[in-house]
């Protein structure tokens, strides 16, 4: 409290916590998606209708705040071609666990797991964030710089939707979008986060609006890392999938896809 005015940065939220709940709600989506769903193919009731849209609801906050870490790990990042391929092996290293527990098979060419998504969303920025560069090298005016930024995102949304028809991962080049939204809006982190939920929202289903409930933990964060885990999702969640996978084999619970 500084002259009668609330100080937002007395309850400091750091980077660690905010990945936990990433994490956390993650974990709950997957649960409904992977067992709660699973059992509804073949004993569906009113109490595992609202459980799994409980549980579904909730899992909303994960991806927006692993886009909107893409961004703050772009940005912070010593080495971007380093950080891009621990995202490339992360990304591979997660496809069989994803694909066994969604669709009960090792391999499925055509359902591929988010960590292609977040990579494709750091190598989209990335383009952007050279051809901004190299516009500005130029020494244009205000007006033509901004419209030959303006062209390069087009330019890059069009190569992403392309890749994407080949990739198909999850939340595809609608998800890459978003990363490259809270991009644009680094400098004004709450409204571009909000941004990216309506954008999400409007294309990837209503339910992606409950995501906009992680204005308030993001209102408290100010950049401070907190504990460094680096490797915490990364190792999370192949292993949970693979964890949900073996449930749910044992179990006798159908794949969901």
């Amino acid at each position: 409290m500084t002259n009668g005015t609330y100080d937002s940065r007395s309850r400091d939220i750091s980077g660690f916590y905010l990945k936990i709940i990433a994490i956390v709600t993650m974990a709950i989506d997957h649960i409904g998606a992977v067992i709660i769903e699973g059992v509804m193919q073949e004993h569906d009731t009113p109490a595992l209708t609202v459980s799994d849209a409980v549980f579904r609801c909730i899992g909303r906050l994960a991806f927006p705040l692993f886009c909107f870490f893409i961004v703050e790990g772009f940005h912070y990042t010593r080495s971007r071609s380093k950080y891009a391929i621990r995202l490339l092996i992360f990304a591979l290293a997660s496809e069989i666990p994803f694909d066994l527990a969604f669709n009960g098979r090792i391999l499925e060419r055509y359902d591929n797991n988010v960590g292609f998504t977040l990579l494709l969303g750091m190598l989209s920025i990335w383009a952007l964030d050279f051809l901004r560069e190299r516009i500005r090298q130029k020494e244009v005016s205000e007006e033509k710089e901004n419209l030959l930024f303006a062209i390069s995102i087009f330019l890059v949304i069009l190569i992403v939707i392309i890749a994407e028809k080949f990739i198909a991962s999850d939340y595809g080049s609608f998800g890459v979008i978003a990363i490259i939204i809270l991009y644009l809006m680094k400098d004004h982190k709450l409204i571009g986060f909000s941004l990216a939920v309506i954008w999400l929202g409007f294309t990837c289903g209503n339910i992606e609006f409950f995501a906009i409930a992680d204005l308030l933990p993001l209102y408290y964060y100010h950049g401070r890392q907190g504990r460094k885990l680096k490797y915490l999702f990364y190792i999370f969640y192949p292993a949970h999938l693979l964890a949900l996978a073996a449930i749910a084999r044992y179990c006798g619970i159908p794949a969901v896809r």
